[in-house]
């Protein structure tokens, strides 16, 4: 239920500042997902140098196992 006797020219006026901001934080909005849709289709496609692994250098790591010496259970050296 509204009021009757709603002037809305000067809601429209004393609204504006606020208006005025909403619009504006839209636009900054779309702005930036437009920006982020833009870089990462920039800079997402192939991989850097830094990236890539080179293979053609890689060797097999060794791995080295340090020997343990069995305990017995029941004796006391």
């Amino acid at each position: 239920m509204s009021a009757p006797d709603t002037n809305v020219e000067k809601q429209e006026r004393r609204h504006k500042p606020a208006l005025l901001g909403i619009k504006g934080a839209m636009i900054f909005g779309v702005l930036m997902l437009l920006l982020i849709v833009l870089y990462s289709a920039y800079y997402g496609g192939e991989p850097t140098a830094d990236a890539v692994t080179n293979t053609d250098q890689a060797v097999e790591p060794t791995a080295t196992v340090p020997a343990v010496d069995p305990v017995v259970p029941g004796t006391n050296d």
